[in-house]
């Protein structure tokens, strides 16, 4: 597993680094499969007028966006997150959709800065694969969240990747190579399930969510041009053989047979 994952706290990046990083997470949440991603978090979420919500790890605040109407102006939902420039970045456009009920906070996920039982819910996604200490994190997000409420947690793991490609050798040893060495811990989706058990969630409830690309405008598809990159760059396979597997792969695509999918795991449970 990498050591140097950039995610982890992209405010150790340096402002224009970060300011890039916002960027792209605010393009890629509009790409189809991040936007059945998000759409199947807040669907289990539920949340309702009234509630006082928080997602730990929230980034540039998407999904506190598309979950603020849901609470109406009675409730209110916080969300935070380890960057500074994220964070600023949130709060310039939630102010600048008027969410008022909206707030961003700059915080640890393993040290929450709120006391025991102030939420209805929380959520943390596509986070705990960044985390140092995810058990910790959930374990805290737990903490804070009231008796009766409930936790939604929900993580890709990129080890469900499928490609079709006429070099299977190369195949798995780019993907193994993406997987094991780049972006922080790639099998995190699978360890939900534990991780929630291990914080003491009750009534947990498992679901997935898979999405199969056919072209380049799912963020997956983006992922296996990094994967390529990165392990080309780690010694993980040749620049021939970087070449090879990209070139199969947008002949793919141009000729409408390229078929990719990953799945994301979704766990929820009640404290």
């Amino acid at each position: 597993m990498s050591h140097a994952n950039a995610w982890s706290d992209p405010s150790m990046a340096g402002p224009e680094d970060a300011a890039r990083m916002a960027a792209f997470l605010e393009e890629r949440a509009q790409r189809p499969d991040q936007l059945q991603v998000n759409q199947a978090v807040i669907a289990l979420l539920s949340p309702a007028a009234g509630e006082r919500l928080l997602e730990v790890g929230s980034g540039t605040g998407v999904l506190c966006r598309i979950a603020a109407p849901c609470v109406s102006i009675e409730g209110a939902i916080v969300g935070l997150d380890v960057s500074r420039e994220f964070t600023a970045f949130a709060r310039e456009r939630a102010i600048s959709q008027g969410l008022t009920r909206l707030r961003h906070l700059v915080g640890q996920g393993e040290r929450l800065p709120f006391p025991a039982r102030s939420f209805d819910g929380a959520w943390a996604a596509r986070l705990l694969l960044h985390a140092s200490n995810p058990q910790a994190v959930v374990n805290d997000i737990v903490r804070v969240v009231r008796p009766g409420g409930r936790v939604v947690l929900a993580d890709w793991d990129f080890g469900t990747v499928a490609v079709d490609h006429q070099d299977r050798e190369l195949t798995r040893r780019v993907l193994q190579w993406r997987s094991d060495h780049h972006g922080g811990d790639n099998w995190s989706g699978r360890k939900l399930l534990r991780r929630a058990r291990q914080a003491g969630l009750t009534r947990i409830e498992n679901s997935s969510v898979v999405y199969i690309a056919q072209d380049e405008s799912s963020a997956l598809t983006l992922s296996l041009w990094r994967a390529a990159e990165v392990a080309r760059d780690g010694g993980g396979i040749t620049a021939q053989e970087h070449d090879a597997w990209i070139t199969d792969l947008k002949q793919r695509i141009e000729q409408r047979r390229f078929f990719a999918s990953i799945v994301y795991f979704l766990v929820k449970g009640w404290v």
